[in-house]
Formats: structure tokens, C-alpha cells, sequence
């Protein structure tokens, strides 16, 4: 019998698969729930989508949901976009307001297991990852499984100090052993994911070089619970 669905918060259009696609492959029928899905009015045209290959934010946000539908299909996952847009088109919402629309995304997809990111270096990441964090200071999700984001997991000690903001905040971090979300590096899972990489052509030709290999190495998952509470 396969593994329970679960509910994956991905900051972009990418995250998700980037960070976890093999525990993705593992569940299938999982729901990722993008937060920054949403285009500017005014259409901006910005240094990163430039890069990524577009004129415009409004066809970089086309282009990019073709890609997200794509790897998600490869995952048997499926789509929750919510509409806010991200810092690089300089309209950032508010971390209350993030965390309402991912609680009633959530409640709407039957409270599957809780997975966001946990929170590093990419203000949008941190944004996310601490409106995922209000959640779970107010007792609606319990526990929060969270995960590093690749691309900037290895950024010098970024990791280990975020774990450590949040302690300083009264929220623990230990490694998840939870055989619900294990194993995630069966070479099924691993070729299934690296598949899905693949289909966000338009990141991979921006991040260039950028931590090629962090993408299919493994993942690593921390389980967030309230110091108070154990």
C-alpha cells in the first residue's frame, strides 16, 4: 500500500521538487501548495526572469506554471498555487496573511501531513517558512515537518543557524526519523525526481552552475515542535 499523500509548501515554483521530489515520488497523490504563484499588474520585467529566459513577468509566470504542471505530473503530485508574488517583483504580502491562505489550503485538502521549508537565506523562504511556524505556534498543524531548501542549504553555516533562530524563538528542530516519510533515497524516487528536476528548463538555465549537484543529493528533513509542549 503506498504512503499516506502529504501537503508540501513550496515558496516557487520549484522548491518542492527541488528540495524533496524523492519523498514526493514516495507518496504520490500529494498536493504542493506554491505560495508565490502570482504575476505583478503591471507586468515587470526583472534581472531573474531575464535570466531565466523571458521578456516579462507575465510570461515567465505562463511558461513557469507549464513547467511546474510537468514535474508534478512526473510525481503524481498536484497543484495548490496561491496568487501572491514574489520579492523580486517587490510586492511581498505579510506573513498573517501568508499563513491564512496556507491554513485554509491545508483544511481544504483534508490536513495531510504538514511539509514546508524551513526557511533559508531567500526572504520569500523565510517569509514562508515563518508563516508555516505561526501555524504551528498557534496549535493548527502539528507536528510541522520541515526541509532544507536545496540551492542554499550549503551556503556556509546557513542551515545550523536558522535551527538555531529557531530554538532562540521556542521551536525545536530534530532530525525526522519518521518511517511514514522514509525511505526517500530509493534509486526509483531518485530517477523519478531527477526527472522532475528536469523540466524546470527555465531555473535550471538561470542558476547556471549554482549548486548543480545539491539537486540530486539527499534530502534532509527536521521535525518542528514547541520547546513548552515536550
Amino acid at each position: 500500500m503506498s504512503p499516506s499523500p502529504l501537503f508540501v509548501v513550496s515558496p516557487h515554483l520549484d522548491d518542492a521538487v527541488f528540495s524533496c521530489g524523492m519523498l514526493l515520488a514516495m507518496h504520490p497523490g500529494s498536493i504542493v501548495c506554491t505560495v508565490f504563484a502570482g504575476a505583478p499588474r503591471p507586468a515587470l520585467s526583472t534581472p531573474w526572469d531575464q535570466a531565466s529566459g523571458f521578456a516579462d513577468s507575465d510570461a515567465a509566470s505562463e511558461a513557469r506554471r507549464r513547467e511546474d504542471d510537468r514535474a508534478l505530473a512526473l510525481l503524481d503530485a498536484r497543484p495548490i498555487r496561491l496568487a501572491f508574488t514574489d520579492s523580486q517583483y517587490r510586492q511581498s504580502p505579510a506573513i498573517e496573511t501568508v499563513s491564512a491562505a496556507l491554513d485554509e489550503a491545508w483544511q481544504r485538502s483534508g490536513h495531510l501531513a504538514f511539509v514546508a521549508p524551513i526557511g533559508l537565506y531567500h526572504s520569500d523562504h523565510i517569509l514562508v517558512a515563518d508563516a508555516c511556524c505561526a501555524l504551528l505556534d498557534s496549535a493548527k498543524v502539528a507536528p510541522l515537518i520541515a526541509y532544507e531548501e536545496a540551492i542554499y542549504r550549503h551556503i556556509g553555516r546557513i542551515a545550523l543557524e536558522r535551527r538555531g533562530s529557531l530554538a532562540s524563538r521556542g521551536i525545536l528542530t530534530t532530525p525526522d526519523t519518521d518511517q511514514i516519510l522514509m525511505p526517500v533515497r530509493s534509486a526509483r524516487a531518485a530517477a523519478q525526481k531527477w526527472r522532475s528536476v528536469r523540466a524546470y528548463r527555465s531555473q535550471l538555465r538561470a542558476l547556471g552552475d549554482a549548486h548543480p549537484n545539491d539537486l540530486v543529493e539527499p534530502e534532509r528533513y527536521w521535525r518542528l515542535s514547541l520547546a513548552r509542549s515536550v
